[in-house]
């Protein structure tokens, strides 16, 4: 009682916490202790990244508050760096052990308060130490390889207006920076940083001191890259009290260019790293070298003035480089290439620096520091050692290279001999000698004789083993004269220039130094992409490997505030750099002075003065160096303003993945509505019906084969886009069959073609030989970022085998759009448009939902205008052997349109953006994914009621069952043993018991499994394959306690036979079921719901997989658990209206039964009310609950045999059959019923061709035809007959012979009124396919249908229509169905119970799947339901 009492005052309180913080404070000095112990005192250093000196105070301050402390070790010291590690939590598990046994001794309180203390914290070290536990708010500290934490694609923006520092201390340039940062994670988002360049202190006399501070971030599986880059730089880059940049309200930055104004600059890099892990130092941007202090000359341009003298200063200098591709060689001075490891041991003998890291980039950096030394004699002459000596071998492993002491000390000779040859020929700056040839050549002649007598002096120098003093060989002169050019000519764009001209490999690199940060930058694009964007009006320049990423600065306004830059009232434009060919790019932004500062090599570039003359662009084109011209330059300016082609980026969203979903009927209406006017889409569609033309023309006259291997279409992507693309191309060959169309994934097109060495697509038919490309087919990539690797580089690949490639791209500004841009030469001639945009633009969610959906539509919309342009012409019909005809296009039209109106319902917006969460079809979609949610949560929920349960009964000594006992009174010590006994089972099968009370509350199946549950998706492929991918990216990130396992399968083949096997009990399967109320798709219905059946019949302990079936017919399953039925809005097909009629028919069947047995007439009128009423509600009840696919599939089944028994006895007629023929099996008098009607129909046209004939030749003229036609089917009229016979003149000749004749003849009547009378051009000119008007699809052919044909057989000319509508628009209505119950499921799983987005996959990797991410780590172990409308 006495230390109940002492803990609940104020005194124990404060006693705990006192001893709590010492215990840390002991915990943590016991590391430094023996990190002191086990190394020297100069071998380690306390180290604070936030303070740059070191002492006790910060280092106690952190133990106590911080419960951490950092010490520098040496990487491969792994014994004491483990001694170090665990000490701290042994040694208090120790003095805790030793308090607790004192307390029993003494029996003291505060000892016990003691005791309990030093064992939570050392609970807490062995949580951190020893499981490897790092606290939130810890993680995002950078830490390098070498340091020991011991814890209780490229992008850019230049502020040349300085109003973005000065307003706000720099917060919105930095939201500008995090922009960016989310579009380039697309390239990959395992790490990222930024660099930005500072003044050292006051200015120097002649030019600002800078030094770089670098912000580099590894990403974390559940952390926001963008967000760790952003927060990393505030720390580093932020005052501590003013939370603004550093300087931001400074003269230095806001000062006029005259005065020396500096800008302010960050250089960023996001990756994904390919060839090696994921590690802080492989991190960009890089830096091989770090800052050193040398002597260095100041230089302006050639036109300064006022000019500054030619006297050195020491500075700080360093390089970093940001680099987006592959190094892989360098040619040095001996004319031979070194790859990229050679370079790198190179780099760590001729620099004296040690690897940073061993990725490729960091050698570039390495390169870079070796090439830029313009103003630094020390620096020349170790460039000239490495580049202009003949007995350099960067191979040679045991060369040694000079000290950067030993290039200093050659510097300061070299520096007198200049000092005294501008005295005495009285130059006044470096320009009087850089620019001319015969100064320079006095000036190397000068320096000869200081040097060689330099060299003879020195008696042990490795200098000497690569220069001769000896001049008789003219060694030495060529070295200093190498030396004289590289001090006056190697400045940041010649040298980017000679590192490009000299590497193998892809790259996209920017170059930034201490040396020229205050007024330059250099960027260099080639194998890899590069833009840079303009805002004159805002006064900054963003740069980035993504397109899209440059357009952040049309997000935000500048801020308000006054600044000495002009504004300039211009739109915003941007330039891509060739990456192709290669091509450099130089912005110069001036200090003290407007022109550029260019060495003399690259004078004769021509220089563009942009922003009104606020920055200098100079481009260097690596093939064709007089490229570019100013007049070049403007055609090649993007304009990101005032252009409908850009679309600017989305604003941030809480929930991305679900504005995507709600976004989709917006997008297909504008899709839709876009497709209707003259615009760039109804362009490129021209365009390729040009194509499609051309190559149908090429069939006909025989100038292209029509061979196996021959490619009329090819149709290339990857992932979804592919999957997408394998479906339009089912369709387009099933409606064209003679047309060869081949699908193939952009990664094995490169495989093939793009290699010297083609690799082998083991499993597939395509080889270099069965893809026949080289009669100019038709390409169309689809691509929905536009800048997926593979499809773009399919987009320059198959250029050289064809001149007929589109696109299909989420907007018109992709690098996709880019390529096809460049190859078309649509800059200038926009009618050579080759790229379909759907204008979704980036999206900033990962997992694909309106992207899918929107590139569905656009080839929705293609489908039909490559078939409206093939049956508008009989000879393309015949050559493509067509099935399709005008009146299945109207249907499909008809559906495409009112599709909108049932994306509605399943998403719950309207067409232009409204939300409305009261959607009935929404509203169950929902249910479900709240359904499945409880499934997959239900493990978390019973560890959180476990954790509780323990908690309680722990802390006041009563479990369960001995609670009990002790409430009944019981006091017997034996009682107590048992009563212990149970309760230990109780905690032993605790979590099985929430799972059951769980399961209870919420009415579940109790015998479901108690793991992690598998979803399994069954769809046809492409929507199962799509809706894997969804499910599976939002669960990405999930913690294993609250996520699932996603499998997919096509229940109407293989989903049986892959996942059977895995179907145990509280497995979860979805299946999109085909609409078999069409007669065309029972069958597939039907196969669909019996694999359902198959796999929720098995059973275990009465347990099976919970099935939920999602497509338009009411009816349900009795084995699965629910089914949601969408709203088809649709016309009703015939088949559908036949069935109506004879429910129709049977019911006044049963009325006029009823009124023949009532004979009062009062008693018949209430009898034909009620009936009228019970047939009304039961249509009413059946259209609701529908019919099974087995009873539809019994019903057509009926509906065929009478339609086959008339068309018997009419074949009969005309074959004169004896009906006296007994009754033979179905299947048999189909088959002969074939026959005779062949045969029948041959004799009959045969006849009817010979007697219409009448010259004897063999070909029938138009009335001949007319008058042989009618003689078979007389109900044709005569408008009906010359479109006939138009098409059945396939050579055009005027006449038929009687092939042709008997070919149209085979075909039945009614598909012939289908093929006639195209009309294929609306009001306006445009190839526009126009929908079905009729009330039900089938209207006019039923009303027009000649006389014994069957109504179902008639139907039967819609089944092409039908299995379209399955395929376009049916199928696409459930995906988005899936997509939504999907995300339900997401938001209690994911987002609301451990507030982890579920817009990002691990690292994010969008471009070779599709999208971008977006996440924040907050852990909130409590569950959160979202509801519609409602934040968490």
């Amino acid at each position: 009682m006495v230390e109940s009492t002492q803990w609940s005052n104020g005194s124990g309180r404060l006693t705990f916490i006192a001893f709590y913080l010492l215990f840390g404070l002991i915990h943590e000095l016991a590391h430094v202790f023996f990190a002191r112990l086990l190394f020297a005192a100069d071998d380690l250093n306390v180290v604070d990244d936030s303070i740059n000196s070191g002492g006790v105070v910060p280092v106690v301050a952190r133990a106590l508050f911080g419960r951490y402390s950092i010490v520098t070790l040496p990487i491969e010291n792994v014994i004491s760096r483990t001694v170090i590690l665990h000490s701290g939590w042994i040694l208090t598990l120790i003095l805790g052990l030793c308090l607790h046994w004192y307390c029993h001794r003494v029996g003291s309180c505060y000892v016990s308060i003691a005791a309990v203390a030093a064992h939570i914290t050392t609970l807490e070290g062995i949580v951190t130490d020893l499981l490897g536990f790092i606290p939130a708010a810890l993680s995002g500290e950078s830490v390098n390889e070498g340091q020991l934490i011991l814890y209780c694609g490229n992008f850019g923006v230049i502020l040349l207006n300085s109003v973005w520092i000065s307003a706000d201390g720099g917060k919105k340039a930095l939201d500008i920076l995090e922009k960016m940062i989310e579009v380039t994670m697309m390239r990959g988002a395992q790490s990222g940083g930024v660099v930005t360049f500072e003044p050292t202190g006051k200015f120097g006399t002649v030019l600002p001191k800078l030094k770089g501070i670098r912000s580099r971030v590894v990403n974390a599986k559940r952390t926001d890259l963008s967000k760790g880059v952003s927060r990393k730089i505030e720390k580093d880059n932020f005052g501590f009290l003013t939370k603004s940049l550093r300087g931001s309200n400074s003269k230095v930055y806001n000062g006029t260019l005259e005065e020396g104004r500096l800008v302010r600059a960050f250089f960023g890099h996001t990756r994904f790293a390919t060839s090696s892990k994921a590690s802080f130092d492989g991190t960009h941007p890089h830096q091989w070298s770090p800052r050193q202090d040398f002597n260095v000359y100041p230089f302006q341009s050639a036109s300064a003035t006022p000019v500054l003298p030619l006297l050195p200063e020491v500075t700080g200098v360093e390089s970093y480089i940001t680099h987006n591709g592959d190094f892989e060689f360098y040619k040095f001075g001996n004319g031979k290439y070194y790859d990229t490891s050679e370079v790198q041991q190179f780099l760590v003998k001729a620099l004296g620096v040690p690897m940073p890291a061993t990725v490729d980039s960091a050698a570039v950096a390495g390169m870079i520091d070796l090439l830029r030394c313009q103003g630094c004699w020390a620096l020349s002459v170790r460039y000239a050692v490495c580049f202009a000596t003949s007995n350099v071998d960067p191979a040679d492993n045991l060369a040694e290279y000079p000290t950067i002491e030993e290039y200093v000390a050659v510097g300061n000779v070299l520096e007198e001999a200049l000092s005294s040859f501008v005295k005495n020929h009285g130059i006044k700056c470096a320009e009087d000698i850089s620019a001319s040839a015969e100064e320079r050549s006095q000036l190397r002649d000068c320096m000869i004789n200081p040097f060689s007598l330099y060299l003879t002096s020195l008696k042990s120098s490795r200098i000497n083993e690569f220069v001769s003093a000896d001049e008789e060989a003219g060694g030495l002169s060529r070295f200093i004269e190498a030396v004289v050019n590289a001090f006056f000519d190697n400045d940041l764009l010649h040298t980017t220039r000679t590192f490009l001209g000299n590497a193998k490999g892809s790259f996209g690199l920017c170059v930034s130094t201490s040396l020229d940060s205050h007024r330059q930058v250099c960027f260099a694009a080639k194998g890899q992409t590069l833009s840079v964007a303009f805002y004159p009006r805002k006064g900054i320049i963003c740069y980035g490997s993504e397109q899209a990423a440059v357009k952040a600065g049309l997000n935000y306004d500048m801020p308000e505030g006054s600044s000495h830059f002009n504004l300039v009232n211009e739109d915003a434009v941007r330039l891509d750099l060739d990456d192709l060919a290669g091509e450099i790019c130089l912005l110069d932004w001036g200090f003290m002075e407007y022109e550029p500062a260019i060495s003399p090599p690259n004078r004769f570039l021509p220089v563009v003065k942009m922003m009104g003359g606020a920055v200098n662009v100079v481009l260097y084109h690596q093939t064709n160096t007089m490229k570019h011209t100013t007049s070049s330059f403007s055609k090649r300016l993007i304009p990101l303003e005032n252009n409908d082609c850009i679309k600017p980026l989305l604003n941030d969203s809480v929930d991305p993945v679900r504005a995507d979903i709600e976004d989709i009927p917006r997008i297909c209406a504008e899709i839709q509505l876009d497709w209707m006017d003259t615009n760039l889409n109804r362009l490129t569609a021209w365009n390729l019906s040009k194509c499609i033309r051309q190559r149908l023309k090429g069939h006909m006259n025989g100038t292209i084969d029509s061979n196996a291997g021959e490619v009329d279409i090819l149709l290339t992507g990857c992932e979804v886009s592919l999957w997408l693309a394998e479906q339009f191309a089912a369709d387009l060959s099933k409606c064209f069959p003679k047309l060869q169309i081949k699908t193939v994934s952009s990664n094995k097109l490169l495989g093939l073609f793009g290699q010297e060495l083609s690799m082998p697509t083991i499993g597939f038919p395509f080889t270099g030989k069965t893809l026949d490309m080289h009669n100019d087919p038709i390409v169309i990539i689809v691509s929905h970022s536009g800048g997926t690797f593979a499809p773009l580089a399919c987009s320059n690949l198959l250029q050289s085998f064809s001149n007929s490639i589109f696109a299909i791209t989420s907007e018109w500004d992709t690098q996709i759009g880019k390529q096809l841009r460049g190859m078309y030469n649509a800059s200038q001639d926009m009618m050579t448009s080759r790229i379909f945009s759907t204008e979704v633009g980036v999206r900033p969610a990962e997992p694909c939902s309106v992207s899918v959906a929107a590139t569905h539509q656009m080839l929705t919309n293609i489908f039909e205008h490559v078939a409206l342009t093939i049956i508008s012409d009989p000879g393309f019909r015949a050559v493509t052997g067509a099935v399709i005809t005008e009146q299945d296009l109207k249907i499909l039209e008809r559906c495409n349109r009112e599709n909108i109106t049932a994306l509605e319902n399943i998403v719950g917006a309207d067409r232009k953006g409204k939300v409305d969460p009261d959607k009935p079809t929404r509203r169950s979609l929902r249910a479900a994914g709240d359904l499945w949610s409880e499934h997959v949560l239900e493990n978390a929920k019973a560890y959180i009621m476990t954790f509780l349960y323990i908690i309680v009964t722990v802390t006041s000594g009563y479990p369960l069952i001995s609670g009990i006992a002790t409430a009944c009174g019981i006091t017997s010590e034996l009682v107590f043993y048992i009563t212990r006994f149970f309760d230990a089972f109780v905690y032993f099968w605790l979590p099985q018991i929430n799972v059951m009370i769980l399961r209870i509350i919420q009415g579940r199946n109790l015998r479901h499994r108690m793991v992690g549950r598998t979803v399994v998706v069954g769809d046809v492929p492409w929507v199962a394959q799509a809706a894997e991918a969804f499910l599976g990216k939002i669960f990405a990130c999930s913690y294993s306690i609250a996520g699932c396992g996603v499998i997919s399968g096509n229940p109407a083949d293989h989903l049986v036979h892959r996942h059977t096997h895995r179907v145990v009990r509280g497995s979860l399967l979805v299946c999109g079921r085909p609409d078999g109320r069409l007669a065309a798709l029972t069958t597939a219905e039907a196969s669909v719901c019996l694999a359902v059946n198959q796999a929720s019949s098995i059973q275990s302990i009465g347990g099976t997989c919970e099935s939920i079936t999602i497509g338009h017919n009411p009816s349900k399953l009795p084995l699965s658990e629910r089914h949601i039925c969408l709203d088809a809005s649709r016309p009703k097909f015939l088949c559908e209206r036949i069935l109506d009629d004879m429910d129709d028919i049977e019911e006044r069947k049963r009325m006029s039964v009823r009124k023949s047995m009532t004979t009062d007439s009062a008693t018949k009128q209430r009898s034909s009310i009620k009936s009228i009423s019970t047939r009304r509600s039961s249509t009413s009840s059946r259209d609701s609950e529908g019919r099974s696919s087995a009873k539809l599939l019994g019903a057509y089944s009926n509906l065929l045999d009478n339609d086959s028994k008339q068309q018997v006895n009419l074949i009969g007629t005309h074959a004169h059959l004896d009906h006296s023929v007994p009754q033979m099996d179905p299947a048999m008098t189909k088959v002969l019923n074939d026959l005779i009607r062949e045969s029948g129909l041959l004799d009959r046209a045969r006849q009817a061709f010979d007697r219409f004939d009448t010259d004897g030749s063999g070909q029938l003229d138009l009335q001949e035809f007319k008058d042989a036609y009618k003689q078979m089917y007389p109900n044709v009229t005569d408008i009906q007959l010359d479109a006939i016979f138009q098409e059945a003149d396939l050579d055009g000749g005027g006449t038929l012979d009687f092939e042709e004749f008997i070919t149209i003849a085979r075909i039945p009547e009614v598909e012939v009124l289908g093929k006639l009378g195209v009309q294929n051009r609306n009001e306006r000119g445009l190839l526009e396919v126009e929908q079905s008007m009729e009330s039900f699809f089938g209207e006019e052919l039923r009303k027009n249908a000649p006389e014994g044909v069957g109504a179902f057989l008639m139907s039967q000319s819609q089944t092409l229509s039908m299995e379209l509508y399955e395929s376009r628009i049916a199928s696409m209505q459930r995906f988005v169905a899936m997509t939504v119950m999907f995300h339900q499921v997401s938001l209690l799983c994911v987002l609301a119970y451990l507030n982890v987005h579920t817009d990002n996959s691990y690292f994010t990797f969008i471009l070779d799947g599709n999208e971008s991410p977006v996440i924040f780590r907050q852990y909130i172990f409590w569950i959160v339901r979202i509801q519609d409308g409602q934040d968490t």
